[in-house]
């Protein structure tokens, strides 16, 4: 019998079983124990644990997202499609008073893709890793449990992703997204409103919409574009320490998050072009700010999405003098910002 992804395994050599998660080559298969741990098995050591089994079932931290479709019977103008993408959702235990009782927190995969995710939080400048594994296409993973108490030290979740399928797929950019919680609207009512994919009332974070299609300019690196952007930073010559006496107690560095929901407390209703007017109009005034405070370096971050946000960034940075520019550290940021240098 050929195996296939999620099939139920036992195996030959030792005591156990497991569920096929991914195929690695060679003959070798990533099998999840019970524990939840990972481990490469070759094929020729695993024996189907349930031969009557033909379908692959969700890995036991995953549900079925059911599907959603339009009521072809109602005249409404309303789209009650979900557009494809990922989405992380806090959705109230408590239905009729959404802001008492804990809160569901809960990671969406709702695109054709599988994703490997990492959701990572931010305390005092450092982050720790609180889940990660693989999500199959049109499944959820319940992440955690929050008591309003609890809310507070979740406040920022780094969320990194890598899209990959079984199949022949288009590929896409990996996504390093930062979702800040708003603590005080989280315990107002009228914050959570009904999410398609969960049948319920939440509070939804888009972390990346798959409705625009991956651009030229993410396509996969190749090995002649990794050895020319190392000779470019070979070629970047240290900074020179700063001398200015009227500046030694000053901050020299400084760090502008662009995210929308940083700079307004409400966006609807607002087009894509006048959210983008707003980062924009925010960046510069951050950056003519710096330069006439002579700092020395200043961050924006502008997260990765469709990468227009950044387009336009470096667009408009092109435009002064007396300024240099470049990604942003990777191990911080990923590929979510620019670091621009005042000379």
């Amino acid at each position: 019998m050929k195996l296939q992804k999620g099939d139920k395994v036992r195996f030959l050599n030792e005591k156990g079983e497991g569920v096929i998660t991914r195929f690695l080559g060679n003959n070798q298969v990533m099998v999840e124990v019970e524990d939840g741990f990972e481990f490469p098995f070759p094929v020729d050591q695993l024996v189907p644990s349930d031969p009557i089994q033909k379908t692959n079932p969700p890995r036991k931290e995953e549900k079925v997202i059911p599907a959603i479709e339009n009521n072809p019977s109602e005249k409404s103008n309303v789209h009650t499609r979900q557009p494809d993408g990922i989405y992380l959702a806090l959705i109230p235990q408590n239905q009729h008073f959404p802001s008492a009782g804990k809160l569901d927190l809960v990671l969406f995969n709702h695109t054709e893709y599988d994703i490997y995710y990492t959701l990572s939080l931010k305390e005092q400048g450092l982050f720790s890793t609180v889940q990660g594994g693989t999500l199959g296409p049109r499944r959820q993973a319940d992440v955690e449990s929050l008591t309003p108490q609890e809310v507070d030290n979740w406040a920022t979740i780094q969320v990194d992703l890598l899209f990959f399928s079984e199949e022949p797929y288009e590929y896409r950019a990996p996504v390093s997204e930062m979702i800040r919680f708003r603590g005080v609207k989280l315990f107002k009512d009228s914050t959570y409103t009904e999410h398609l994919l969960s049948g319920k009332k939440a509070c939804v974070f888009e972390v990346l919409p798959l409705e625009v299609k991956a651009s030229a300019e993410t396509k996969p690196l190749t090995a002649e574009d990794i050895r020319r952007m190392m000779q470019e930073k070979e070629k970047q010559q240290p900074l020179a320490p700063v001398s200015k006496p009227h500046l030694k107690n000053q901050l020299l560095e400084k760090e502008v998050d662009l995210h929308i929901e940083e700079l307004l407390d409400n966006w609807s209703g607002m087009s894509n072009a006048q959210l983008l007017d707003v980062q924009l109009k925010r960046m510069q005034q951050e950056l003519d700010e710096a330069i006439a405070m002579h700092l020395r370096k200043i961050i924006f971050i502008h997260g990765v999405g469709n990468g227009r946000l950044k387009n336009e960034i470096r667009r408009v940075l092109s435009t002064y003098k007396g300024i240099r520019f470049h990604d942003g550290s990777f191990q911080k940021y990923g590929f979510g910002a620019t670091e621009v240098i005042v000379t």
